[in-house]
């Protein structure tokens, strides 16, 4: 049996990590009618973090390793990890692609966006930008919220759903969409003005 272990660059602790992955997966087993493009990028970003095979945003491979005392580490390196999020964040802000400088400065080969989902993106963008330490915020909603007493992010996906969305659903929807744009544009606008900046 193997044991999974993060990359050192990961900065939150093994037991956030798991409590996301737990949830994605719960929420991935609802069905396509619970699960939303937000969520799959959440659980596509684990599943890369966890297994490195595939990249979510660029599809490029990251082999793991399989070490001698049964342990396992993706081969997702710090680079890789930070290249993946500025472009998961470009195409959820609705933003240019990294420039030529970007790639340099990223420190590995360029490779265009393969997934053109804003919602998919931003889930990817926010688990990434979790997991290397620049949010705090779990990018996804787990118990450990509900424990704390914090009031969840688009609390129309929790309770009974109708077979199909009502117009209150999906005004409630695009709502949180046109939040989570506008969210990834502030950041990229930040991060954008210090790469300028430093050029």
């Amino acid at each position: 049996m193997s044991t999974l272990v993060l990359p050192s660059w990961v900065v939150p602790d093994v037991d956030a990590v798991r409590e996301c992955e737990r949830v994605s997966v719960r929420r991935l087993g609802l069905g396509p009618h619970a699960v939303t493009a937000r969520d799959t990028g959440v659980a596509a970003a684990l599943v890369w973090l966890t297994l490195g095979e595939v990249s979510p945003m660029t599809q490029r491979a990251s082999a793991g390793e399989h070490r001698t005392d049964g342990s396992w580490t993706a081969g997702v390196s710090w680079e890789l990890a930070r290249a993946e999020s500025w472009v998961a964040l470009c195409v959820a802000a609705g933003a240019p692609a990294p420039t030529a400088r970007d790639w340099r400065r990223l420190g590995v080969e360029p490779a265009p966006a393969a997934v053109d989902d804003a919602e998919f993106a931003y889930g990817v963008w926010r688990t990434l930008a979790w997991l290397l330490g620049v949010r705090e915020d779990l990018p996804i909603y787990t118990s450990w919220h509900r424990a704390a007493g914090i009031r969840r992010d688009r609390p129309h996906l929790y309770g009974r759903r109708r077979a199909e969305p009502d117009a209150a659903w999906r005004t409630a929807e695009q709502a949180a969409r046109d939040q989570a744009r506008t969210d990834a544009r502030r950041h990229w606008e930040h991060v954008r003005a210090r790469a300028d900046a430093t050029a």
